[in-house]
């Protein structure tokens, strides 16, 4: 009863990966996307340069571009084409699970499991190193790997030997609560991030103010609003994360069985579903889940069981997860 209570997605033994629910769905919506986003930043990278050889706007407008639309162009690039193009080329055959785990070694955010006579490097964040810690397995294809109720393939990489420095990787039982605690952590390092970003962009915003040639244009007006903006957004977003540092308690956990169809991925590559529920109190409800977290309504979908932080209630928001599981989400209740 109480490793169906805690059962997540995990891909099917001995068939072909497309058979994964939710994978190959989620991969094909994130080529078009990251390849949408390349295009448009590689444009903004050609206008960037175009504006710094005509010298019209300045130094600042093309400074802002090349600086901004440069490195994403980059990241973006190496996304789709060292992530999830080749990973879905991969589809056709099978994960391998990797089971034991008994002569893995860490070093800070890299584990190393032996492998075929050699050793696959990951590089995971402190929430999945807990999972991995605790539970021992993986899924692996090929240079990417999946964890259990994990729907985001990540990359590895094969090595003659571990990574310098590393000590065992010591089995550990993961607490929700120290799950939850990690998993925020990490979401406010995330804040974190993008609170500087913001705050570059509202030092060039108020540096094209300063630097246009033309006065009267609306840019300087537009650019400054920018600059507040983002000096607003990176205050909200630092205050957000020193508050998301503070260690949680045990949660508790609510379990409710969903009835729906599978799991789809929208516009904006995002996993969502729509099902029915019925409350602690008996209300039967709509119930939608999909948000920044691609595995969760991947999760609800594959073993019909819904985990809420709390006691649910209906027209309100909660958050959900898998127990033991790196997987975090809001869920909607309906009325």
């Amino acid at each position: 009863m109480e490793e169906h209570r805690i059962r997540s997605l995990e891909p099917p033994e001995g068939v072909p990966a497309a058979n994964t629910p939710v994978l190959v769905a989620l991969l094909d919506r994130l080529i078009v996307t990251y390849g949408t986003l390349v295009f448009t930043t590689v444009l903004g990278v050609v206008l960037g340069v175009f504006l710094a050889v005509s010298g019209s706007y300045g130094v600042a407008v093309p400074a802002f571009l090349l600086c901004f639309m440069t490195p994403v162009s980059v990241y973006f690039g190496y996304v789709l084409f060292a992530g999830v193009w080749p990973m879905r080329k991969l589809t056709n055959k099978p994960f391998r699970l990797v089971n034991g785990l008994d002569d893995a070694v860490v070093a800070g955010a890299r584990v190393s499991v032996p492998l075929d006579g050699r050793w696959f490097v990951v590089r995971l964040p402190a929430p999945l190193r807990a999972q991995l810690a605790a539970q021992r397995r993986l899924w692996v294809l090929g240079p990417f790997f999946l964890l259990p109720g994990v729907i985001v393939p990540r990359n590895g990489k094969f090595r003659d030997a571990p990574v310098k420095g590393s000590v065992p990787l010591t089995a550990e039982p993961v607490t929700p609560g120290r799950m939850l605690t990690l998993q925020r952590r990490l979401l406010a390092s995330y804040y974190l991030l993008t609170a500087g970003i913001a705050l570059v962009a509202a030092a060039f915003s108020i540096w094209i103010s300063v630097d246009f040639p033309d006065r009267h244009s609306v840019l300087v007006l537009d650019a400054q609003i920018l600059a507040a903006l983002c000096l607003l957004a990176t205050i909200g977003l630092v205050i957000t994360a020193l508050v998301m540092t503070r260690p949680s308690p045990e949660p508790q956990w609510t379990e409710l069985a969903v009835i729906s169809g599978p799991a789809s991925v929208n516009l904006f590559g995002m996993v969502t579903l729509k099902g029915r529920t019925v409350l602690p109190d008996g209300r039967e409800v709509v119930v939608r889940a999909g948000g920044s977290d691609l595995s969760l309504a991947a999760n609800i979908a594959a073993t019909g069981r819904l985990w809420v932080l709390g006691v649910p209630m209906a027209g309100k928001t909660a958050k959900a997860g898998v127990p033991g599981h790196a997987v975090s989400g809001p869920v909607k209740f309906g009325r």
